[in-house]
């Protein structure tokens, strides 16, 4: 979740399917007229219209924004998700409009927030507290945060789920993949069916408040004694399907850790790793989120507090398995062995193109040169990424992860390149073989 600044506006917010369907349908409508005035526009001045320039004017932008802002819920996922993917698969016009709904949106009107707590806690559910602060201090996909103080002087941060959101998910879906089509916005080959399974089944998971009281439980339990990564305390009885109230926790954003020095951002990242590796390897069990906004630094950076557990996943047995084989598949440092691990496994997809499978080649061949050719391995400078955004997307695309492998996978995934990205744009530098190889010893592989 993400601090809402003193700009936002509590905006009634659409409830019902049809309300969501025809805030939609005006987008379409406002882009359709914005992209023909701009093309009327260029030949009007004589000039050769773009129909792609018009597609993401400025007006366009700002009605996309406005508009997803507006439905929360499904349309503000994907857009997260693809905000997550944006330095690689977005042009720079599309990643400014969904970056932009990391930390923006509208929150709900104090009726709407009234009538939501008093379905959820009865009429007199104010008995509970010293003071309830009415307005939001930070705001999601599917709901908003208040800070309050209970009767016992604990202060705690409650998330009260928007009205209408779980019930719309799969009109929603339907909606936007529509949108998605219609508008023109997206390149040609995206996978959007992808994107818009992934929503669906984060959605599905995020919206079940009580789900995420026990996972949060549940790591707590994991890092019981943790001195590094530290979770909320739940109030199980002031939590329900669409309210979460958790004890409140202060720090800096992750997004601030550009203010520490290179030796801290290192150890920030460190941890991070280490803790995806006690998810995956020893809890079973992966928040997998990546978001900024949902981590905060404490005690100058030297431990990690997490504030989201809504999109959790338990591993299965086999996908426990395969990420012990890949690791140590990936410490063989071959070029061949790798490859045919990942295509046998169904890493990757089974119909992936011969120009796919060259492209997958040079990523593993230039990720292999940099590992075993510097001690440090510097995730700012790799040339991956470049390697990728120098190539056809479509190559990009034939890579996609296939859905084969069930959606602990695709989840998993999702947690790994988010870090990865995170750890590119703070320029972190790690020993990274060194650590690979330190956990595959402590797994005995």
């Amino acid at each position: 979740m993400k601090n809402l600044s003193e700009k936002e506006n509590a905006k009634r917010l659409p409830i019902s399917s049809l309300a969501r369907t025809t805030l939609s349908a005006g987008l379409l409508l406002r882009l359709g007229v914005n992209t023909s005035q701009s093309l009327m526009s260029d030949l009007i001045s004589v000039k050769k219209p773009d129909l792609k320039s018009a597609l993401i004017s400025k007006k366009n932008v700002i009605a996309t924004v406005d508009t997803l802002k507006n439905l929360r819920g499904a349309a503000m996922k994907f857009g997260q998700l693809l905000s997550l993917d944006e330095t690689v698969i977005l042009s720079p016009e599309l990643a400014a409009i969904f970056a932009q709904l990391q930390s923006s949106g509208y929150s709900m009107t104090p009726s709407q927030l009234k009538k939501v707590l008093n379905q959820n806690w009865g009429d007199d559910w104010l008995k509970h507290f010293k003071h309830f602060d009415v307005r939001p201090f930070a705001a999601a996909s599917i709901g908003q945060v208040h800070r309050a103080s209970l009767k016992s002087g604990e202060v705690v941060a409650i998330k009260v789920q928007f009205p209408g959101v779980k019930q719309s998910i799969d009109s929603d879906l339907a909606t936007l993949k529509f949108m998605m089509k219609t508008s023109g916005m997206l390149p040609a080959n995206f996978p959007l069916e992808h994107y818009i399974s992934q929503c669906g089944d984060l959605l599905k998971r995020e919206t079940n408040y009580e789900l995420e009281a026990e996972n949060i439980n549940l790591f707590s339990g994991f890092l019981n004694g943790s001195k590094v990564i530290h979770v909320p305390k739940v109030y199980n009885k002031l939590s329900t399907d669409q309210t979460l109230t958790m004890s409140f926790l202060e720090g800096q954003e992750l997004s601030n850790i550009m203010e520490f020095d290179q030796s801290a951002r290192d150890e920030i990242s460190l941890n991070l790793i280490e803790l995806l590796f006690n998810e995956i390897f020893n809890f079973k069990m992966v928040q997998t989120d990546p978001n900024l906004a949902n981590f905060l630094l404490t005690r100058g950076g030297k431990s990690i507090c997490i504030l989201d557990f809504g999109a959790c996943c338990r591993l299965s047995e086999d996908t426990h398995r395969l990420y012990k084989e890949l690791l140590s598949v990936a410490l063989s440092l071959d070029l061949n062995c790798i490859k045919s691990f990942l295509q046998e496994k169904n890493f990757i997809p089974q119909e992936t193109s011969m120009a796919g499978t060259k492209f997958l080649e040079n990523i593993i061949s230039v990720t292999i040169n940099e590992l075993s050719k510097d001690e440090t391995f510097d995730f700012q400078k790799s040339k991956v990424f470049q390697l990728i955004v120098q190539e056809n997307l479509n190559l990009y695309f034939d890579l996609i992860p296939s859905s084969v492998l069930g959606s602990d996978f695709i989840f998993i995934q999702r947690k790994i390149f988010g870090l990865i990205l995170f750890f590119r744009s703070i320029g972190t530098k790690l020993p990274l073989l060194k650590i690979l190889k330190h956990q595959a010893k402590l797994l005995e592989l």
